[in-house]
């Protein structure tokens, strides 16, 4: 999370990446899983966007980089 911010931007998501055991996602995987958690458009991730949408992507998850792009 940015920590001015309050909210998870694709810079703090990609400086955390290996944190999450995401090292292996490129730039474009990444503002993938961004943008289709953002549903108020502000281009970062507020707690609630961040909650559904791992909720929303967790039985989906398998490896599979499919779900961020194509």
């Amino acid at each position: 999370m940015d920590s001015d911010k309050g909210v998870i931007t694709f810079e703090s998501l990609k400086k955390n990446s290996a944190l999450l055991g995401l090292q292996e996602w490129s730039d474009n995987d990444l503002y993938g899983m961004l943008k289709e958690g953002d549903f108020d458009g502000d281009g970062a991730l507020n707690q609630m966007e961040f909650c559904v949408l791992m909720f929303r992507l967790k039985p989906r998850i398998d490896g599979s980089l499919s779900v961020f792009v194509g």
